[in-house]
């Protein structure tokens, strides 16, 4: 486990704001265990609920590749740890700002493209560091 250890602990951190978007969209398509834990009063858009699907859908597509390829990384031991855990704080910023520019905002352009930059930094970092270490074994 000492080789993977930031696959681990941001494979958690991921899985539980996967959750909390999950939670977010089944609060506002009113859900009936949603009901159970929260008084639903005001009414949800259904501009505002496609944004938050949106964010949701996004967290989904990203997230997976990257874990994968960090744990590609660990395993292969392709970078130093302070490096890793470099990339996978800005690939978590990333993520976290798009998602939350889609769910909490109706425009923030700042949040959207720099979420979206660090998404893509983190997956092109891990993506060429493997295929380096690839051709050069």
């Amino acid at each position: 486990m000492e080789n993977i250890y930031y696959t681990v602990l941001f494979s958690s951190v991921f899985c539980l704001f996967y959750l909390f978007l999950s939670f977010r969209i089944g609060y506002m398509r009113g859900s009936p265990v949603m009901k159970l834990f929260f008084k639903m009063n005001k009414k949800i858009t259904e501009q505002n609920l496609h944004r938050n699907v949106r964010a949701h859908a996004n967290f989904s597509e990203y997230v997976p590749l990257f874990i994968i390829l960090l744990l590609l990384s660990e395993i292969l031991q392709t970078l130093p740890k302070q490096i890793l855990l470099i990339v996978c704080l800005l690939f978590t910023y990333g993520r976290l700002a798009h998602a939350i520019c889609f769910a909490f905002f109706e425009h923030n352009p700042f949040l959207r493209i720099s979420g979206m930059l660090f998404t893509y930094f983190g997956l092109l970092f891990f993506s060429f560091n493997l295929l380096w270490h690839f051709f050069l074994k």
